[in-house]
């Protein structure tokens, strides 16, 4: 049984994304005074994510996808601009 790396990758990056934003417009689910805790984990699982990529590549997996969970490597990036322009240094 062959273990897909980027396959695992591509769905925690897309779940770890969204559970990073939700609490952001124009999604804006939140648990109450718990939403904020969301941020840091949904974050934790995209890295997880982006670390799996980095497994699939290293690894030579067949397939474009592993390429894909590398590109999104900006996104994170663009999500940290985001909330060090949010939030200015005060969480």
């Amino acid at each position: 049984m062959e273990m897909k790396y980027s396959k695992y990758s591509i769905i925690l990056i897309v779940v770890g994304i969204f559970i990073a934003y939700m609490i952001f417009p124009p999604i804006n689910i939140t648990f109450g005074k718990w939403s904020m805790i969301a941020i840091p984990i949904g974050f934790a699982i995209y890295l997880t994510g982006i670390a799996l990529g980095i497994i699939a590549f290293i690894k030579k997996e067949k397939g474009f996808i592993k390429y894909i969970s590398l590109i999104s490597i900006l996104l994170g990036v663009l999500f940290v601009v985001f909330l060090s322009y949010i939030f200015g240094g005060e969480i």
